[in-house]
């Protein structure tokens, strides 16, 4: 079926839903369980499900920055960065980021997720989201051989998932880097000490990844929540290459949300109607700007576009969060391994071919090493002490007066920094260069263009307080929003930051990873160090995007900063949803994918349970 013809569309369904990627399929597959509800999903992008570059673990890559797969944002001139722009990586595809991103399933800390319901979002702390954590995934144990070469001790299979659409398992392609990870964290006193998904651990460890273990292919949105099977339910369309203009809103006492207005394939404007709900899973950067186009937004800005303001609402586009990141490279050693080697087209065709024979390989594997650790050098006493000094300087700093949460939330991060039992900080070792340096796309700046082979120190704050904003900046509709991380704005960022990225002098001259580089080998960014405070506050200058924005139709009350109420009903509306990594008001540590899929299979029960408690369509399209 050719997903990107409106053959046969109807002109009206129960949901419409924005966004075929990660929280637009899930949300689609759990409500067209009931063959009674017609359901259709608008997706900007094209069908890639049977690309490689989509179906390949290790060709995730391949896929930033072309426009075929990714929306290929830029940031805005960053401040605090020396003026550089920041790439904004998010899926443009079936499946959206699932289906390019590096395979990684992190899981967040339970302080983090037990914030958001501390800011006003009753049933959303970490005892009532943990089952969906479990719900989206089966995992499956590690072999005998791999437990032991991952250390995977602190595994709990009671904790993981065992019926979820999701693939998770630790592959089978392992080197010495996977088993140095974890026993240099344990030489360091930082042994990782629980399983992840309890919430409550930190340390160096292995993280499973998104990869099917009998296929050995990628396992994500669209393969699994959008099967082939699924794909056959009657009463599910799919339609892609759909830029969605706005949605339709109707005044009547409450605003309704009746449908929402595309441009097809065929170049033709189309509107669709919705007897139900329209859902937005547009993401953190379409959602707020769907919005706006559509009419709810700040008045000022809407007002300056010529656009009808439909509802008044500043926080639209505010509380942008990111895992700001900084990496380090450093040269192996004679005969270490490092994806670099990839750039030889003989050694690639090699891969290639081991990959499609065999399933093992380097291109059948994720980026396994993963640590959560505090603020290292800062426990103890002394530390202790210099922390509270830190955040006595500077936490009245860099306010944001127009953003009332900003308070609870600032207090929600101070009580993580100070917990021995909670961390600030991800680590993972990439097994390839990195140099921010070298462009602001990432084809340039993962281009293995540095002389040598490189295993490249990463490391993302993970809780930071710096504050962004995304708007729309025309009513074009294809316009692309301007995107505003603000990275580093807040100066308690700098310090936390810097002070993590000085310990990966101290990783790197611990056993066994000290074995894995080249004596006195080179450096990327060439000549990069960390020894002092000094140079790894000009280091993070360098920061680059870990491609996990949030926040900006957040889950609160309006009066602090909400776009959305506890049950992801945009305030002012009666029927218009959101349910993607927009609505997060505090951003969770490490890799968000996890979180996204937990948001969307309880906006799932939400959207249901509403439904039944109405016992009808919330409203009829008003006929012309």
């Amino acid at each position: 079926m050719d997903t990107s013809s409106t053959a046969d569309l109807s002109k009206q369904y129960d949901y419409i839903i924005v966004g075929g990627g990660t929280s637009g399929l899930v949300v689609a597959s759990r409500l067209t369980e009931d063959p009674d509800r017609q359901v259709l999903v608008l997706e900007a992008g094209a069908n890639r499900l049977d690309d490689p570059r989509v179906t390949i673990p290790g060709l995730g890559i391949s896929t930033w920055d072309d426009p075929e797969f990714d929306w290929c944002f830029m940031s805005t001139p960053q401040k605090h960065l020396n003026g550089r722009r920041v790439a904004q990586v998010r899926g443009r595809t079936l499946g959206g980021s699932t289906a390019i991103n590096l395979n990684m399933l992190v899981y967040p800390s339970k302080s983090g997720i037990d914030g958001w319901a501390k800011l006003g979002n009753p049933g959303w702390d970490w005892d009532s989201l943990a089952p969906y954590y479990r719900k989206f995934h089966t995992f499956t144990p590690a072999s005998k051989e791999v437990h032991e070469l991952l250390a995977l001790e602190y595994m709990d299979g009671k904790l993981h998932g065992t019926s979820g659409p999701i693939k998770a398992s630790f592959g089978s392609s392992h080197g010495p880097l996977e088993t140095a990870w974890p026993e240099t964290f344990k030489n360091l006193g930082l042994a990782m000490t629980g399983d992840p998904l309890s919430g409550m651990a930190s340390g160096g460890h292995s993280a499973p990844a998104t990869i099917d273990p009998q296929t050995k292919t990628r396992s994500h949105a669209g393969s699994t929540y959008y099967s082939s099977e699924v794909a056959k339910r009657p009463n599910l369309r799919v339609l892609t290459e759909a830029l969605v203009e706005k949605i339709i809103l109707e005044a009547d006492g409450s605003v309704i949300a009746t449908g929402v207005q595309f441009v097809a394939k065929d170049g033709k404007q189309y509107t669709a109607y919705s007897r139900i709900e329209v859902v937005l899973a547009a993401g953190t950067f379409k959602s707020p700007h769907i919005l706006e186009l559509s009419g709810i937004g700040s008045t000022s800005l809407l007002r300056s576009q010529g656009i009808n303001v439909v509802i008044d609402n500043p926080n639209v586009g505010e509380n942008l969060q990111d895992h700001a990141a900084v990496t380090l490279g450093l040269e192996v050693a004679d005969g270490v391994p490092s994806g670099d080697v990839l750039r030889d087209p003989k050694v690639f065709e090699a891969m290639m071919h081991l990959y499609k024979t065999t399933g093992t390989g380097p291109l059948a594997a994720s980026t396994y090493t993963s640590a959560f650790t505090p603020l290292i050098d800062l426990r103890g006493n002394k530390g202790q002490t210099e922390l509270t000094q830190l955040l006595t300087d500077y936490l009245p700093e860099g306010g944001y007066p127009k953003f009332p949460a900003q308070k609870q939330q600032y207090d929600l991060l101070k009580a993580i920094l100070q917990s021995p039992d909670d961390d600030s900080v991800h680590f993972v070792l990439a097994p390839f260069q990195m140099n921010a340096l070298a462009g602001e796309s990432p084809r340039e700046f993962l281009a293995p263009v540095t002389p040598g082979n490189y295993l490249s120190f990463m490391a993302a704050l993970s809780h930071p307080f710096s504050r962004g904003s995304v708007h729309l900046n025309s009513a074009n509709p294809a316009s692309k929003p301007t995107i505003d991380p603000n990275y580093l704005s807040h100066p308690l960022d700098v310090e936390i930051f810097a002070r993590h990225v000085q310990y990966f002098e101290t990783l790197a001259q611990t056993e066994p990873l000290a074995s894995l580089f080249k004596k006195e080998g080179r450096r990327n960014p060439p000549g990069a160090t960390v020894k002092d405070l000094a140079s790894a506050k000009e280091l993070i200058k360098q920061v680059i995007s870990y491609y996990h924005p949030t926040g900006t139709c957040a889950m609160m009350p309006k009066a602090i900063g909400g776009v959305v109420n506890e049950r992801l009903i945009v305030y002012g509306t009666s029927n218009l949803r959101i349910v993607d990594a927009s609505i997060m008001p505090l951003e969770p540590r490490g890799n968000i994918m996890s979180s996204v899929y937990a948001i969307a299979e309880k906006a799932s029960d939400l959207i249901k349970d509403d439904y039944k408690r109405s016992g009808k369509p919330m409203h009829r399209r008003r006929q012309s």
